[in-house]
């Protein structure tokens, strides 16, 4: 089990950067008068919330301590306090001792919300009104991964009235798993969730939570019942083998989720540090609107990479299978790509991509990939593009032979005309008897 002293040590080196000594300077020369922050009521509430079980949190000098670690960090980084921040503030704070100061735990604390934890307690102001944008976003990305690796689990959640992932999903990801889980297991979530370097493995973490429970999940039949269930006993991390089997299942998905997931995400302004735009704002909070968000699209490069047709090496073992529901089903897959990788009836067991034209609506596709969900079809996903346009091919074999034709006719037309001048014949002689060959040739062009 990790300590907190063994997580000073494990931690030294995610945090060691410029900034850590000039953060722990900074937090030892603040005044600590000036406690105003947005939301400061909120996070009065939570000083007596926060693992009230536990004696320690129950001193008046640890709630002081915690209310100033928080309170300095939204004043640095202009963020809101959002409720439940002091469960990720909490083993920051129990590492003070003799020889780690409160000003090192803040520097520490602010190192990693900065490098690791996802972007989701900033509030953001769109048309005069507060967003949590990344929150919205974040959902939309858990949805994502359930609806890909778990058909049957996402379609059993679905049939449930007034039921709303985010219920669930939003205290998993604004806590990262801290909220009512002891104090030692959450050092041990946080060593392990660092190790992986990457603030998008949270969405792996909240999926495979989901994946360990889904077959008592499913063998819950009464709606009232497993909804009480997904709000008050989904998240069990009671040992450190729960912790390590969390963490087991989420690589598993990691390593079988087609690298297009993570560059949608990059492709939005979730992870962006900078301030973000009108633009960025609305694109994150309207995410549940897009297409993007209905159904994982793969990039024509991964599928390319996968299917060894690209000097790029795959970074993930997927075995996928094309399905094609082009209207006009020419020219055939099997003329680009071996038979293995194509399929007419998806399989569960591969990963499953959807080909389109370019004359087919995204609305057609996602139709057809939400059939499949329904069908219990895990993996399904929708190619980002088109594998072969047929219309351009065609045409691009067209210019090339025009052009290939017009350098003949310029070349046939020197030698032509240089004989005929060689001969004898005037300038108007030449082209009276040259009229009827152009004539011919521009009515075939």
């Amino acid at each position: 089990m990790i300590t907190q002293n063994k997580a000073v040590l494990n931690w030294r080196e995610f945090f060691m950067n410029e900034n850590l000594l000039t953060d722990a300077y900074k937090f030892r020369d603040w005044n600590q008068q000036d406690l105003e922050i947005p939301e400061k009521e909120t996070l009065i509430k939570d000083l007596t919330r926060t693992r009230n079980d536990d004696p320690y949190f129950k001193k008046e000098s640890t709630q002081r301590y915690l209310m100033l670690l928080a309170t300095f960090y939204c004043q640095q980084n202009s963020v809101n306090y959002q409720q439940g921040m002091l469960e990720v503030v909490a083993p920051f704070l129990v590492m003070k001792n003799r020889d780690f100061p409160i000003q090192k735990c803040y520097a520490y604390f602010n190192s990693f919300m900065n490098k690791y934890f996802p972007k989701v307690l900033e509030w953001n102001i769109l048309k005069g009104q507060k967003q949590l944008a990344h929150v919205l976003s974040a959902i939309q990305f858990c949805e994502i991964l359930l609806k890909y690796h778990c058909a049957d689990f996402y379609n059993r959640i679905l049939k449930l009235d007034d039921f709303n992932l985010s219920m669930v999903v939003t205290p998993l990801i604004m806590t990262l798993f801290a909220k009512g889980t002891s104090i030692q297991l959450v050092f041990l979530i946080f060593d392990e969730y660092m190790k992986r370097h990457n603030p998008n493995y949270i969405f792996f973490m909240v999926a495979a939570l989901f994946m360990i429970q889904k077959q008592e999940i499913l063998s819950i039949e009464d709606s009232e019942e497993l909804f009480t269930y997904l709000n008050k006993k989904l998240k069990q991390i009671q040992y450190e083998s729960d912790v390590q089997s969390l963490f087991d299942r989420a690589d598993e998905l990691y390593s079988q989720t087609p690298e297009s997931y993570e560059q949608l995400i990059a492709s939005t302004s979730f992870n962006d540090k900078s301030v973000l735009s009108v633009e960025d704002i609305t694109e994150l909070t309207n995410l549940s609107q897009s297409y993007y968000s209905q159904c994982l699209f793969i990039e024509v490069s991964e599928m390319k990479s996968l299917f060894g047709k690209s000097k790029k090496q795959p970074t993930k073992n997927l075995q996928l299978q094309l399905l094609d529901i082009r209207k006009v089903k020419k020219p055939k897959l099997s003329e680009f790509l071996p038979k293995q990788f194509i399929t007419k009836k998806p399989d569960g067991n591969f990963h499953t991509c959807l080909i389109t034209d370019s004359n087919q609506t995204l609305d057609d596709a996602v139709k057809v990939a939400n059939q499949l969900v329904l069908d219990g079809v895990k993996h399904v996903s929708i190619l980002k593009g088109v594998i072969v346009d047929f219309d351009q091919v065609v045409k691009g074999l067209f210019d090339h032979v025009m052009a290939i034709l017009h350098i003949l006719l310029q070349y046939a037309f020197i030698v032509w005309y240089s004989g005929r001048v060689q001969k004898g014949y005037n300038n108007v002689d030449v082209m009276h008897s040259l009229s009827p060959v152009l004539m011919r040739v521009f009515t075939f062009l």
